[in-house]
């Protein structure tokens, strides 16, 4: 059977042709009708012609082929050398090949041969080949006979995992090799060269910690390859010789282990300043305990020439030496400056004694020791006396009247009671029996103050008050604590703060009077605090009602909705709100965190309460509050980021 009776190709089965009546397949010659018949394969890499005509003598005629292929569309691979052999001979009847296309070319997927398999780690050195990698070749597009492009099937690239302790070859870019000593692992995702040893910790570069991978065979690594990953990394003091084979003997796989430690250096030590004077001054106790308000002795005189204060000379330290080799000079202690301030200089015969110019008073103020000069008023401050601004240290063996005001540089000593008067101080402040008036009276000290007891006043210091008896309805802060533990120790009505903490055995009353006690924050810090985070809710709360319009309007955008020009003008300036909503938040946001930092909340304030603390006192301990509703005796309250701790001072004893 020949070509015209059954093609040999499957693919060149041809698809529904032309019909010889119908237009464009058949051409006329000039004598006798030719017809050109053109049939296509399904796969349209191939194009047949068939000529025939009524009788045997038809000429060849080119237009009706040119007109049947251009019916078809037929415009690749044409036959034009079997068109110049029918016009030299047609051949009727006949299943000829007038047209054939370009099949498209295989390419060449990508691959990896890998010297494992997944699950099973084998021993490599650095360099060694872990993988090859064969790269994808692409294939070559095909055309049809219709001048249409055949896409070739697109290959698939090397699937090459995510490499760890591994690399390409600097040499050959189809080949992986190790970049270090280890267990080649393979996973799906993943072609790790696991490390026999992984530095854990250099701390200061004077320890390091090494962990060490289980061995698969025990010539694998030992010791003396430990030793070298050591000396590679560059850490060649203090190795631990003894430690690095127990880590083998002992199988201490899989565990940091310290195997060098090197030498800290041991800094110098300063000079000191050895003072002659007491630096810090405390009330005594009697033999009962009691702070005994005749004898605080606050005011320490002394008299020209006399020793204030020695400096010792600085210790010379010792250097150290790193793992790494260097050696570190240690730091080298400094003689401390002379504490030179008013009316005192160093000794003529010792240049490391300060001495007295003058007698007087002799305090530490800050760097500096100063000596100031007495101001003694033997009776009351009243009309005979008037007020007293002086610079130095002031003595009153009577009474401050009401009215009169105290100002002095140094401290201020006061035998008497202190009535409705003003005193203002750079020292400290002592009252040896009370501060008592109808609210007019006020001191204001940038040392401490201490006084028997304290009502119906205000008391505003930089240093510790101590009140010994009782405060009433008064008044009164300190940056340091607030101590009323004598006698009743009673602390009842108006406002009590002290930054650092505050004790006392009676909190309140059983009336209930409202005390207000406050600690780990200034007055003035607190409520600015309060300020800032109401301003703060209400600018988010704001800004809440800003996205949601914003949001509203991107949704409908999303889905092509053209806005109205009134609307786009809204967002627009919503928009620039917003902008400076946000610029308000985040300063005041900074502000609060300025405001909460250390230097304003102290953390490790506290109230302690020895006897009972009464319903109607409100504490308040950094920017944490509560209201004391029921009794408590024997309590300690302290600050938390959750809220206030109560704590039983009898359990903290025995914990102590």
């Amino acid at each position: 059977m020949n070509d015209q009776a059954k093609p040999q190709n499957p693919a060149d089965q041809p698809s529904p042709g032309k019909r010889d009546e119908d237009p464009g397949a058949q051409a006329e010659s000039s004598e006798e009708k030719m017809r050109a018949r053109v049939e296509i394969t399904k796969d349209k890499l191939k194009a047949y012609l068939t000529l025939s005509a009524p009788g045997e003598s038809a000429k060849f005629d080119k237009d009706a082929v040119d007109v049947a292929l251009a019916g078809e569309g037929i415009k690749f691979g044409i036959r034009d050398e079997l068109l110049a052999q029918l016009e030299k001979a047609p051949k009727l009847n006949e299943r000829l090949l007038i047209a054939e296309g370009t099949a498209p070319k295989e390419g060449k997927n990508g691959g990896a041969e890998y010297i494992t398999e997944p699950g099973k780690p084998v021993r490599v050195k650095k360099g060694d080949k872990i993988a090859e990698i064969v790269r994808a070749e692409d294939g070559e597009d095909g055309m049809d006979v219709f001048g249409a492009e055949i896409p070739a099937q697109e290959v698939v690239s090397a699937r090459i995992p995510d490499l760890v302790n591994a690399d390409y070859s600097p040499d050959n870019n189809k080949i992986l090799v190790a970049t270090m000593d280890g267990y080649l692992h393979l996973s799906t995702n993943t072609l790790k060269v696991q490390p026999f040893f992984a530095m854990e910790n250099v701390t200061d570069e004077y320890g390091a910690a090494v962990k060490v991978t289980p061995r698969l065979q025990e010539d694998d690594f030992g010791p003396e390859e430990l030793k070298k990953y050591l000396a590679d990394s560059g850490i060649v003091y203090g190795v631990l010789d003894d430690v690095i084979d127990s880590v083998f003997n002992k199988e201490k796989f899989d565990q940091p282990v310290l195997v060098a430690r090197g030498l800290p250096p041991v800094d110098g030590s300063d000079g000191e300043l050895e003072f002659f004077f007491e630096t810090e001054i405390k009330p005594r106790f009697d033999e009962k305990g009691n702070v005994d308000f005749k004898e605080l002795n606050l005011i320490q005189n002394v008299k020209k020439g006399d020793k204030l204060v020695r400096i010792t000379d600085p210790v010379e330290g010792k250097e150290g030496k790193t793992i790494f080799g260097k050696t570190v000079a240690p730091g080298q202690g400094e003689k401390p400056a002379m504490p030179k301030g008013d009316n005192t200089s160093p000794d003529p015969g010792d240049p490391d004694v300060l001495v007295t110019d003058i007698d007087g008073t002799v305090k530490k103020v800050g760097d500096v020791v100063q000596v100031d000069p007495i101001f003694a008023v033997k009776g009351d401050i009243d009309y005979s006396v008037g007020n007293i601004d002086f610079i130095g240290a002031v003595v009153i063996n009577g009474d401050v009247k009401s009215g009169f005001r105290i100002k002095s540089s140094g401290d201020i000593e006061i035998n008497g009671i202190v009535e409705d008067a003003e005193i203002e101080c750079g020292g400290d402040v002592l009252i040896k029996m009370g501060f008592i008036g109808r609210g007019e009276g006020k001191i204001t000290a940038a040392g401490s103050v201490t006084a028997r007891y304290c009502v119906n006043q205000q008391i505003y210091c930089d240093g510790d008050i101590n009140i010994g008896e009782y405060i009433m309805h008064s008044h009164v802060q300190a940056r340091g604590c607030l101590l009323v533990t004598e006698k009743k120790g009673l602390i009842v009505g108006g406002e009590c703060c002290a930054f650092k903490g505050i004790e006392a055995n009676i909190l309140g009353n059983d009336n209930f009077t409202h005390t207000l006690v406050m600690a780990g924050v200034d007055r003035e810090t607190g409520g600015r605090m309060k300020q800032v985070r109401a301003r703060l809710w209400k600018n988010a709360e704001h800004l809440k009602e800003i996205d949601k319009i914003l949001n509203k309007s991107s949704r409908r955008q999303l889905v092509k909705k053209a806005l109205p020009p009134d609307r786009l003008e809204l967002i627009a300036t919503l928009n620039k709100i917003r902008k400076k909503k946000v610029e308000i938040g985040a300063t005041l946001g900074a502000e609060l965190k300025e405001l909460e930092a250390e230097g304003n909340i102290f953390k490790k304030a506290y109230v302690k309460v020895y006897g009972t603390i009464f319903p109607g006192v409100a504490l308040t301990l950094g920017n944490k509050h509560v209201k004391i509703e029921e009794d408590a005796k024997g309590v300690m309250y302290t600050y938390s980021e959750d809220g206030v701790v109560t704590t039983s001072l009898e359990k903290n004893e025995e914990t102590g």
